[in-house]
């Protein structure tokens, strides 16, 4: 019996090679098949979820970064004197008085260092042309402002009539305290020359007198004149 069926088939004999390759071949296809959507289904994946992760970290930082806002009270010779508001550490003195209008023609700002950054709270008075004010009443913080109110009755009449004989001295630049910035503030002194007055304090101590300002380099008779009634020694 078999030997009639082989007999009879057996020039058919690749057909059942040709199904079992097909098989293979089919089997392997889809093999392949399964990882490519395998993986394109993994990057698809990580799409979604670096998608939903940016604008998370995107909040993060900007809730980081969120600028600290707070006021100032500008008071004295500007057109519109008040409250102000600012961005703490970022907001300078001069784009205050901007918005406050100003300085009035009467105001002096010599002693005010217009580039300043401010901190929320202070006091920043813009005093007169020949006016006596000292410089820890130009910007006060809220802390020196609770020192003043908590003192006596006795000690605000000593440091009264302290302040009216010193008021020169106080307005005065100290040789031996200031640094560059304050310095920069006297007439004729710029960054290099400030820069040599507290190179020369470093090496050769303190100024004994303000005549000697004229011993640092570049400062000679005619500056020193100009100078000796804005600083003094202590």
């Amino acid at each position: 019996m078999w030997q009639d069926y082989w007999q009879r088939y057996r020039r058919f004999w690749w057909v059942p090679c040709l199904v079992l390759l097909g098989i293979i071949t089919g089997g392997f296809y889809w093999h392949q098949t399964q990882q490519k959507q395998k993986v394109t289904h993994n990057e698809q994946l990580l799409a979604t979820s670096a998608s939903k992760i940016k604008p998370a970290t995107k909040k993060t930082h900007q809730a980081a970064t969120k600028k600290k806002g707070g006021f100032v009270d500008i008071k004295g010779a500007v057109a519109y004197p008040g409250i102000y508001p600012i961005t703490v550490s970022e907001t300078r003195l001069f784009e205050v008085l901007k918005n406050a209008g100003g300085p009035t023609d009467a105001a002096d700002t010599k002693r005010l260092n217009l580039a300043q950054k401010l901190t929320d709270q202070l006091i920043i008075y813009i005093p007169k042309k020949g006016e006596v004010v000292t410089d820890q009443e130009l910007i006060q913080a809220p802390q020196q402002i609770a020192t003043t109110s908590e003192r006596t009755p006795e000690q605000a009449s000593t440091g009264t009539s302290a302040n009216a004989s010193s008021a020169s001295d106080t307005a005065k630049i100290d040789l031996n305290q200031a640094d560059s910035t304050q310095l920069q503030t006297l007439n004729g002194i710029g960054p290099k020359k400030a820069e040599q007055i507290i190179a020369y304090r470093d090496e050769q101590g303190k100024f004994k007198q303000i005549e000697d300002l004229q011993k640092v380099g570049g400062i000679g008779p005619k500056t020193f004149e100009q100078l000796q009634s804005q600083i003094c020694v202590n």
